[in-house]
């Protein structure tokens, strides 16, 4: 039986093990890719990068076509800055429409375009669902240097409820589901294990969105049993 020797991650700041503290965004040593090479005894080369979507990330993968066509898996996670969207233009004009960073149609079709092309180079796509928000605490992180009518705008555009920021994060990560049923490739989910915690605020950082270490250790812990399924090499 081969070995796995290589893995190449491609994703976003959950990707790259970024969390917020409150006042900065910090990457840590030990976020969740850090930790599956570690435990998985795999060399992973992490091209997480902060505010990555899925357009950025096709580039991404471009640049390092070589590696990824030396890696047996690549490892994607995007999504998540895909489903955002402009929060001050939405502010200012509460009563137009406004659309996600990356609209849906485009980004299912980017991303079977990211898979073919990572087939292509001779690697094995495997995909990975978001992990959930606090759409609480990301409504107020998003507006949190916005005046009160500003913010007001953007609770009248949601139809006066915060809860459907979680909406749009929700249809993206369900999409990577339909995208990786369709073509035939492994999704990992990560969504789940917060899920299964009866309280999973402290799994995410003050922002509402970005796993806290306790997130990035909940992640790591499903994404190597997963793995191990998917990939019996490992």
């Amino acid at each position: 039986m081969n070995t796995i020797k290589k893995i190449v991650a491609l994703g976003d700041s959950i990707t790259k093990g970024v969390i917020y503290d409150g006042e900065r965004y910090q990457t840590l040593s030990n976020g969740f890719v850090s930790q599956c090479a570690e435990d998985l005894n795999v060399n992973i080369d992490n091209y997480g990068r902060m505010g990555c979507t899925i357009s950025r990330g096709a580039q991404i993968a471009e640049q390092h076509a070589d590696t990824i066509a030396g890696s047996d898996v690549t490892l994607v996670e995007f999504g998540g800055n895909d489903s955002d969207f402009c929060w001050t233009d939405i502010a200012s004009a509460p009563k137009d429409n406004h659309y996600p960073m990356t609209e849906l149609p485009t980004f299912r079709q980017m991303y079977r375009e990211l898979i073919a092309r990572i087939r292509e180079l001779g690697s094995k796509p495997i995909l990975m669902t978001l992990p959930l928000i606090d759409y609480k605490r990301f409504y107020a992180f998003v507006t949190r240097n916005m005046g009160d009518q500003d913010q007001q705008n953007v609770l009248s555009w949601l139809g006066g409820q915060e809860e459907r920021i979680r909406n749009y994060h929700d249809m993206y990560s369900l999409a990577v589901y339909q995208i990786g049923y369709q073509e035939r490739v492994p999704v990992l989910d990560i969504t789940s294990p917060f899920l299964h915690n009866r309280d999973y605020l402290p799994y995410l950082c003050c922002d509402g969105i970005h796993p806290s270490q306790q997130g990035h250790d909940l992640i790591a812990a499903s994404v190597e049993n997963q793995l191990r399924r998917i990939v019996p090499q490992l």
